[in-house]
């Protein structure tokens, strides 16, 4: 089994762990691409693996509709998984019969239906959680986190009667799983569990295991993070050098409906609590036209070196995806999480129960007043920072990369199309 195919269809940190992986299963002498949203193309190509793209524009699908508001979100994200499925299929019904194997994002509903139709064994990634269990409530963008067993049971099947009734993801899946000849699913989330290998890549004390995960075969491998020691530029080594370690605050692709007023408010915080910022715009328009300062620098350039900053700054305000949070851990800094959507408030909740920071402040309901409280705890209270240093000590040696090469070459000779397993609800 040399040839592997990698699916990342989301945003460019749902796409970064697969292309991280397929770079070091290339070097060890595999033969490898990587498919994902027509625009992440240079990624690729950054780090030398092959890629393939998808008939789509993630950014121009979802994120570039993002505003804040619980209902906004979910609906956007509801539209645009419809679109993705298309887009999939026409790609990975073509080039996936070349390939001896399928590693693909977990939170990608379609892509296992073509491991299926063509009988390669497949591997999925774990970032957040989108496998039905009691630990875990689904993604849904919702600020209720809980570890309630039977409410988040509820939770889950409250989602797949949501999914089969009242949207048509169901429809849609099952109309190309019909082209492929595939029977129509009748569990669409309980599908998600069915795999030959679920690799977590995850740090196992930020999202520890759950019981009934206990039918599943699955290995934690640590998070797939970049570890060149790429430089910065010298204008911000500049702004380093002037002053005290900043904090550091960026949302990654998320978009607000007033970067202005979310501008002010940001900076009314930090400059209340005397403390340093670096403002991370991405593809954002926070900092827009604003006139840097020895006390605050906009940071224009991407892709953004988050491994190399991070370790530089007092402390990480973001807006709560696995890899931005893992980022800040393997840091060492504290962290303080403004969720938006999806998965964001599981890590926002993560964090403050690990003692990593203050609990989030939620961006549907942001009050300038409560955000300068939580950047005032985040930046004065001794023992963010040492459990966050202790967490970084802890996992010093977790190379999720390496792992999933390791993993996969002690799995390579059992795989087959005719072993799935699955997660048993309790």
């Amino acid at each position: 089994m040399r040839r592997i195919l990698f699916s990342g269809d989301g945003s460019s940190g749902d796409l970064l762990p697969m292309v991280l992986m397929a770079r070091e299963f290339q070097n060890a002498g595999y033969d490898v691409c990587v498919c994902g949203s027509a625009e992440f193309s240079q990624m690729a190509s950054d780090f030398d693996v092959p890629f393939e793209a998808y008939p789509h524009n993630y950014s121009k699908l979802y994120l570039d509709n993002q505003r804040t508001g619980y209902i906004h979100n979910m609906r956007e994200n509801i539209r645009h998984q419809e679109m993705l499925y298309q887009g999939e299929y026409e790609l990975l019904s073509k080039i996936a019969p070349q390939f001896d194997v399928l590693i693909n994002f977990l939170a990608e509903v379609f892509v296992p239906s073509i491991a299926e139709a063509f009988k390669i064994p497949n591997i999925k990634l774990y970032t957040f959680p989108m496998v039905p269990c009691e630990r875990y409530a689904p993604p849904t963008g919702l600020p209720f986190v809980t570890e309630n067993g039977p409410l988040n049971r509820m939770q889950w099947r409250a989602a797949e009667m949501a999914a089969k009734h009242l949207f048509s993801y169901y429809k849609t899946v099952n109309r190309l799983r019909a082209k492929l000849n595939l029977p129509p699913l009748k569990d669409l989330l309980g599908s998600l569990s069915r795999c030959d290998h679920m690799m977590i890549g995850l740090y196992e004390e930020l999202m520890p295991a759950c019981e009934t995960w206990r039918d599943m075969d699955y290995t934690y491998i640590g998070p797939c993070l970049p570890t060149a020691q790429v430089p910065l530029s010298d204008e911000l080594e500049a702004f380093l050098a002037r002053g005290s370690a900043p904090v550091y605050i960026g949302f990654g692709s998320m978009r607000h409906a007033n970067g202005s007023q979310l501008t002010r408010t940001l900076l009314d915080a930090v400059k209340a609590n005397g403390v340093r910022a670096i403002l991370a715009q991405n593809t954002s328009d926070i900092g827009t036209g604003l006139r840097e300062s020895d006390d605050v620098f906009v940071l224009r350039d991407y892709p953004i070196p988050h491994h190399v900053l991070f370790p530089r700054c007092k402390a990480a305000v973001h807006h709560g995806s696995w890899i931005t949070t893992h980022l800040a851990a393997q840091a060492g800094v504290p962290q303080l999480v403004l969720p938006q959507a999806s998965d964001q408030y599981q890590w926002s909740a993560a964090v403050s129960k690990n003692g990593l920071g203050p609990k989030g402040v939620d961006m549907n309901r942001m009050r300038a007043r409560k955000l300068s409280r939580a950047i005032e705890q985040l930046t004065q209270r001794q023992e963010y920072e040492t459990n966050a240093r202790a967490l970084a000590e802890r996992v010093r040696e977790i190379d999720g990369v390496k792992n999933a090469l390791r993993l996969f070459e002690s799995l390579e000779e059992r795989l087959s199309p005719q072993k799935r397993v699955r997660v048993a609800m309790a």
